[in-house]
C-alpha cells in the first residue's frame, strides 16, 4: 500500500471488518439487495486504497446480488472473510 495512505488504511480496514458480520447476517436473511450494496462499496473503494483484491471480491458480490445468486454471494462472503483474516499490510 502507498505509504501516503498509512494514516487512513487502518480505519478503512476496520470498517471492512465490521461489515463482514453485517454481510453474513444479510445473506442469512436472504437480503441479497443489501449484500449487493456492500459489494458495490467494496468494488469502488478497494482499489483506491491499494486493495485490488477487495475490489474484485466486491465486484463478484455485487454481480451475485444482481443475479439473486445466494450461493455465489455466500462464496464471496467466505472469500472476503479469508482475505481480511490473512491480510498483511505493508507500506511502500
Amino acid at each position: 500500500v502507498d505509504k501516503d495512505l498509512a494514516d487512513i488504511v487502518p480505519t478503512y480496514l476496520e470498517i471492512r471488518n465490521k461489515e463482514l458480520p453485517e454481510l453474513q447476517a444479510l445473506l442469512a436473511a436472504g437480503n441479497l439487495d443489501e449484500a449487493r450494496k456492500i459489494g458495490h462499496k467494496l468494488a469502488g473503494s478497494g482499489v483506491g486504497y491499494g486493495f485490488d483484491r477487495l475490489s474484485e471480491i466486491g465486484r463478484k458480490l455485487e454481480a451475485a446480488g444482481l443475479a439473486s445468486d445466494a450461493a455465489a454471494a455466500a462464496a464471496c462472503a467466505a472469500e472476503l472473510k479469508e482475505y481480511l483474516e490473512n491480510l498483511e499490510v505493508t507500506y511502500e
